[in-house]
């Protein structure tokens, strides 16, 4: 064990257990102990509840505490989600139409932030099986899974003259639809991650399983519940022709069992544009000044 006093000064806390106080502190932890763990490991009395107190009045940590709560508050609120969708009579399986009207799609699917699988019917079939071939894509982009905006890359040009929307759902013409291309070698996989806008994917070739974990196990996707409870999972399977929405927030993984094909769209049929989670990773907001 480390000494608790610091070397420079027989008073201070060292560095390390300065900033395990801190650590315990911003995570909740009583004071009483933390200063009953301090006199565990010889600080007296006296000192370790200065110590305690010290930390507790750094404008620092009352600073990083307000971020704390607020990060808590939510993560209660997604649990709050997460508890009701297990007790109810949630489907273990994402829904299928083999027709859906768009009106429906957007009231029940899109707006209420759920997957949905719509048959080929919504698609009128999808694009020309031949002008979209396995063999002819992978001549075209090589063995690596890649995702390309269709109207950004000059070797799609053939393709995307043949693009065929379904119409209703996303927006026309066909570049305001924001199409890209999915092009994924067999046996290829690829494991969870976030879908930070709306998207609708529609397979053209080859079959595409995909698992959805819905946007309230944010945590568990995180590795943070404290019951070491594993996200809840969606099993999806598409066949050439279906469209799958994987609605913003929740997160995906694929696995292709053999050579696959496929369009996403981002722009949708609907007044306002589609809606995005912010980049976590960009700049922040400034809080309002104190007083």
């Amino acid at each position: 064990m480390t000494d608790v006093v610091s070397r420079d000064s027989r008073r201070a806390l060292a560095p390390e257990w300065r900033q395990w106080l801190v650590e315990n502190l911003l995570r909740g932890t009583a004071p009483e102990d933390l200063v009953a763990e301090l006199m565990g490991a010889g600080v007296p009395e006296a000192r370790a509840r200065e110590a305690v107190a010290v930390e507790q009045a750094e404008p620092h940590l009352q600073g990083a505490l307000r971020a704390v709560q607020r990060q808590r508050k939510l993560e209660g609120l997604l649990d709050v989600y997460a508890d009701l969708h297990r007790q109810g009579a949630s489907p273990a399986q994402v829904a299928r139409h083999a027709s859906l009207s768009p009106e429906a799609f957007f009231a029940r699917y899109y707006f209420q932030n759920l997957p949905v699988v719509l048959g080929p019917e919504a698609w009128a079939g999808g694009p020309s099986a031949s002008a979209w071939a396995v063999e002819q894509v992978a001549e075209l982009l090589g063995s690596d899974s890649v995702c390309l905006p269709l109207f950004e890359d000059a070797r799609l040009a053939s393709l995307r003259d043949t693009l065929t929307l379904p119409r209703g759902y996303v927006a026309d013409p066909a570049r305001a639809s924001e199409p890209k291309l999915w092009w994924t070698p067999g046996g290829a996989e690829a494991p969870l991650r976030v879908s930070r806008h709306n998207l609708l994917l529609g397979q053209v070739q080859g079959r595409l399983e995909l698992s959805l974990v819905p946007a309230f196990e944010w945590m568990r996707v995180q590795g943070a519940d404290p019951e070491g409870r594993a996200p809840f999972r969606l099993e999806v399977a598409l066949a050439p022709g279906e469209l799958l929405l994987i609605p913003v927030g929740w997160w995906y993984a694929l696995h292709a069992p053999g050579a696959c094909v496929g369009i996403s769209f981002e722009g949708f049929a609907t007044p306002a544009r589609n809606v995005r989670w912010a980049d976590l990773d960009g700049e922040p907001e400034l809080t309002p000044f104190p007083g």
